[in-house]
């Protein structure tokens, strides 16, 4: 996305924008910005706002249930759902139902009664307290049960039984199914696929679909788009003609056994009542049996289908306030650790952040994700809404993600508050990484380093710094200073002063550090300079209030302070024969007066001789006899060239330096 002409010019000119996403009520909802909408990870994770559940084609299981407790019937309820289908009927007929998780290498067969179980391709019997285990062998099946025999079979085989047939999990639990059990060889796995008739089919689909517990309408009209479904899905050319997963229509059989055979599950009153209150009813256009698609909710606006039936309207008994109460999908929010969308990343990458490029235009956010791109560190990658769905763990894809811009507007109290109403759209930063908004007040930008607030001449400084490209992203807001004499802003790679006094300044790296261990502002004052280079292109240097900190890689960062910094600058500062400051600013053991160490020497100071550098072998006679506790004292003056000799004076005598023998003398 190009950079705006002027982010300061933004500040003060331009339309202001609706807001995106905002913490009302205590509910979080979300609305997009007027272009891509650029959500950056924020504290490691994404929170999203959401409707509904599933893929929203079709009825809405839980508009059904909300329509229901409204007095609608069960077929004006799927009039709605499916506009142009015409009620039909159909004959019970037999489904091949794919067993799913019960298609394994070896497949284990019981009686679920005291009655035997018979076999198609053989006359033994399976007798009640035995388990009969099938698994492969060549192209065809090996069974036996435990010592009482074994048999090897050339194709598939039916199980069947006066009570249906149990079929045990590797885990002990089983589930009984009615109708008749086939198993056709396979490799690596059987297939397991349950013969049942269509209306025995729906007893084990409509309460895995729908709580048995819901208003009887909301049951028949499940009944009936499900019977529907599975007629619109036969597959002749296959083995099955439908499975027992969420890819098809949810079905668990006749009943569920623990470990110990007791029962845990059974078809429920209610489901088979509505099932028998719609026998043989389906949904038809133009002559066939409807694809009665289905989901959980819609979350107020339907998806459009593969058929002219289904199409994308609004839901109102889905959405949000009008959803029946104790509907959990209507509106949702989850927060999802940035790490979970690493998969949708280029290998080794880790995702930093979405922009939602494309939504569908219906209802709340501009309604669903139909394209983003995923922000990794090693790059983009374009997704559908269906991936960042599938990525995300989501229940849907009609989301927001929520705005950390916004939620901080909020925290600072909305255009009530400092910040005032907003004068530009949410974008993106120019470099990827973050979003950013301004405000009548100023800026918030959001990062994984937080969203966090920039004003007044902090903002204006930063922006002249290169604004996220200089000082990096802020890692906290506008704040005021301990003392109340100023305010300060944190940001990635160093901080923003402000004082009337001096204006807003920065501060970096080891420079701040060394700023910091000395008491921030209450130390040395706030700065009056942001963060220079030497002349000499040797390392840097910050004036403060109270004096100046220098840096080079071979001192590190220095504060020199006072009458020492006074004489330092009249030596030519870093420039002179003293170089940088190898100290900082110390107290004389004796308590008496200051000094600082320099690469080529050291400043001295007391308040009775002021400050004087001392040199060379001169320092090093003068260390040697004691420094200021020695009989020498502090010195009262600097080297000077006499006659040949150089001369030092101190508090109790001078020292000279005759460069023609080498010698140093006092006296």
């Amino acid at each position: 996305m190009p950079r705006p002409r002027s982010r300061l010019l933004r500040l003060t000119t331009g339309l202001v924008a609706g807001t995106a996403a905002a913490l009302a009520a205590s509910t979080l909802s979300a609305a997009p910005a007027s272009a891509d909408e650029v959500r950056p990870a924020v504290g490691g994770s994404f929170t999203f706002v959401g409707h509904g559940y599933g893929h929203g084609i079709g009825m809405s299981q839980w508009g059904a249930q909300s329509r229901a407790v409204a007095g609608q019937g069960y077929r004006t309820i799927l009039d709605f759902y499916y506009p142009g289908t015409a009620v039909a009927s159909r004959e019970n007929r037999t489904l091949r139902v794919g067993l799913t998780a019960l298609s394994t290498p070896a497949v284990t067969v019981a009686a679920p009664t005291g009655a035997a179980l018979s076999l198609s391709t053989s006359g033994r019997k399976v007798e009640p307290g035995q388990r009969l285990v099938v698994t492969g062998a060549g192209g065809g099946l090996a069974a036996g049960v435990g010592g009482a025999w074994q048999e090897a079979w050339g194709g598939a085989v039916t199980v069947s039984g006066p009570d249906g047939v149990l079929l045990v999990k590797a885990d002990g639990t089983s589930v009984r199914y009615e109708g008749t059990v086939r198993i056709v060889p396979g490799s690596p796995n059987l297939t397991v696929v349950n013969d049942v008739p269509l209306e025995t089919y729906l007893r084990g689909v409509v309460p895995a679909e729908s709580p048995s517990s819901w208003n009887a309408e909301a049951l028949k009209a499940q009944a009936v788009a499900a019977r529907s479904y599975a007629l619109s899905v036969l597959r002749a050319q296959a083995q099955t003609d439908i499975c027992d997963t969420t890819a098809c229509q949810v079905y668990r059989g006749a009943e569920s056994r623990d470990a110990a055979g007791r029962t845990t599950w059974t078809t429920p009153a209610s489901t088979n009542a509505a099932i028998a209150a719609t026998a043989g009813e389906v949904r038809a256009h133009g002559g066939e049996v409807a694809f009665t698609q289905f989901s959980s909710s819609n979350g107020g606006w339907s998806v459009a289908g593969s058929k002219p039936y289904l199409v994308a309207k609004e839901d109102p008994f889905s959405a949000p306030g009008r959803a029946v109460a104790g509907d959990p999908v209507a509106a949702w929010t989850a927060t999802v650790a940035a790490s979970t969308l690493d998969g949708g990343c280029a290998p080794g990458g880790a995702a930093t952040g979405i922009v939602v490029t494309g939504r569908d235009g219906r209802g709340d956010f501009g309604g669903r994700v139909r394209t983003a791109r995923l922000l990794c560190t090693n790059g983009t990658v374009e997704v559908t809404g269906t991936k960042l769905r599938q990525l995300g763990g989501l229940r849907s894809d009609f989301v927001g993600i929520v705005s950390a811009v916004q939620l901080a507007h909020q925290r600072l109290g909305g255009t009530g508050g400092p910040l005032g109403a907003a004068t530009s759209a949410e974008l993106g930063t120019p470099n990827g990484r973050g979003s950013y908004q301004h405000f009548q007040g100023g800026s918030i930008y959001a990062s994984a380093a937080g969203a966090h607030d920039v004003r007044g001449a902090i903002r204006q400084r930063w922006a002249q710094l290169g604004w996220e490209n200089g000082l990096g992203f802020p890692t906290g807001g506008d704040s005021r200073t301990p003392d109340g004499s100023g305010f300060y802003t944190h940001f990635e790679h160093g901080s923003i002063y402000y004082s009337a006094a001096t204006g807003a300044r920065e501060v970096r790296g080891a420079i701040r550090e060394r700023w910091a261990q000395l008491g921030w502002e209450r130390g040395m004052g706030f700065p009056t300079t942001g963060d220079v280079r030497t002349p000499n292109g040797a390392g840097y240097y910050t004036h403060f209030q109270g004096g100046s900190i220098y840096w080079s890689p071979a001192t590190g960062a220095r504060e020199v302070r006072g009458a020492i910094r006074e004489r330092w600058a009249q030596l030519g500062w870093e420039n002179g024969a003293l170089g940088f400051p190898a100290t900082g600013d110390v107290r004389t053991p004796n308590g008496r007066g200051s000094y600082t160490r320099f690469q080529g020497g050291s400043i001295y100071w007391s308040p009775a001789t002021g400050a004087h550098a001392v040199r060379g072998g001169l320092l090093d006679t003068w260390g040697a006899q004691g420094w200021e506790n020695g009989s020498l004292g502090f010195p009262a003056s600097d080297e000077t060239w006499v006659g040949g000799v150089l001369v030092q004076r101190f508090e109790g005598g001078t020292l000279t330096w005759n460069p023609a023998t080498g010698t140093i003398t006092r006296s």
